[in-house]
């Protein structure tokens, strides 16, 4: 554990990116209920992490935070296209049907052709909890969409149709060999440990 988590239940400690099969990706995000310091420190590290990895849009989750929030920038640079921060959000009113290549930061090397409704509504909180709401298209719809299902629980792999399924199943069952490997080198916390963390940060934000 984080030596400051222990005077402080409410301290995030350093983040960084996560790989399948972290519990983290695959648990349910809870809803934010308090807005502090230091969740906008997460959130600007979020957006660090996102240009690092080179990406255009990370889930809470993918840090290994338990929040239900994500952050998107469609230009994928600092500086450039409009950054977004979506904490508690709600899709609606998907309209059309549109297919298009779709990586994840958290399974590298994996791209696939998804299916997903080509518009949206999404309601959600700012960092400053005021309340927002955009009717979206194009690329920033199929990103808050690839985003929210990872407050889900879900990764686009969970979206393909079987013979797509059975393409990436190796790929899958790799990332489960590394993940596992590295547990058991002593390299990454165990899941109990993994979970009680995450229990942990729930408990101070939700």
């Amino acid at each position: 554990m984080n030596p400051a988590a222990a005077s402080d239940p409410s301290t995030i400690g350093p983040l960084t990116l996560v790989e399948y099969p972290h519990p983290a990706l695959l648990r349910r995000t809870r809803p934010v209920t308090r807005l502090d310091a230091g969740l906008r420190e997460a959130v600007a590290r979020m957006f660090d992490i996102m240009y690092e990895s080179q990406g255009i849009g990370l889930a809470a989750n993918q840090v290994a935070l338990p929040y239900r929030l994500f952050v998107v920038n469609c230009a994928g640079r600092r500086g450039d296209g409009e950054e977004h921060v979506f904490i508690n959000p709600m899709l609606s009113r998907p309209r059309g049907t549109a297919v298009q290549e779709e990586g994840c930061l958290s399974l590298p090397g994996v791209r696939m052709d998804v299916r997903r409704p080509q518009k949206i509504v999404v309601d959600a909180f700012s960092l400053e909890g005021e309340p927002i709401r955009m009717d979206l298209d194009g690329l920033l719809s199929r990103v808050v969409q690839h985003e929210f299902d990872h407050l889900e629980g879900r990764l686009f792999t969970d979206r393909l149709p079987e013979a797509a399924a059975l393409e990436v199943r190796r790929d899958l069952d790799t990332f489960r060999e590394v993940f596992f490997g590295r547990q058991s080198r002593g390299e990454l916390p165990g899941n109990v440990a993994i979970l009680a963390e995450l229990d942990r940060l729930e408990a101070a934000r939700c």
